[in-house]
């Protein structure tokens, strides 16, 4: 078999057995709760933003366009696990906040979320880790974001380490 019918083969079974189940199992603590992992971020960035963070904010950092996330966060109204609040130097603006239940839900998908990469780390180390995110992160940089704004800002296994001294 010549070399670029190994790598599709290898590539395609990769996606259709690794990347689907690996997608699918750390959306799971999302799904738990009933919402999507790209809700659950949305609630994440809300939770971290402490109230300061608006629909376009959002949709910025995600690189979606306004409707897409429009859709999203009026799914997370209608679950009443956010709402918006006009800023107070321009009523026009509305910032998103979290409700007491979108704060639970966001935190304990969180926590799970942490608590499964901290028992990953039993057989597949922090280092190893990085190691595996910076080489996907140079790929997607060189094959997929083509524009340099969407390239990805790489914390490195070293930079984690000299930030916790």
């Amino acid at each position: 078999m010549n070399e670029d019918m190994e790598f599709f083969n290898r590539f395609s079974h990769m996606y259709l057995h690794g990347f689907k189940n690996l997608s699918d199992m750390f959306a799971e603590p999302a799904t738990e709760h009933g919402i999507t992992l790209d809700e659950f971020y949305i609630l994440y960035d809300i939770a971290e933003a402490k109230g300061k963070i608006r629909l376009m904010d959002i949709a910025e950092s995600h690189g979606v366009t306004r409707s897409a996330i429009s859709r999203l966060i009026g799914r997370l109204l209608r679950k009443d696990y956010l709402y918006q609040e006009a800023e107070d130097h321009d009523r026009r603006n509305k910032v998103l906040k979290l409700t007491p239940e979108g704060a639970r839900v966001e935190h304990e998908v969180f926590t799970e979320l942490i608590q499964r990469n901290r028992e990953w780390r039993q057989s597949f180390s922090l280092a190893k880790q990085y190691q595996t995110l910076n080489l996907v992160e140079e790929f997607m940089d060189k094959f997929v974001n083509e524009d340099a704004s969407k390239q990805t800002k790489k914390t490195t296994y070293a930079d984690l380490k000299r930030a916790e001294a």
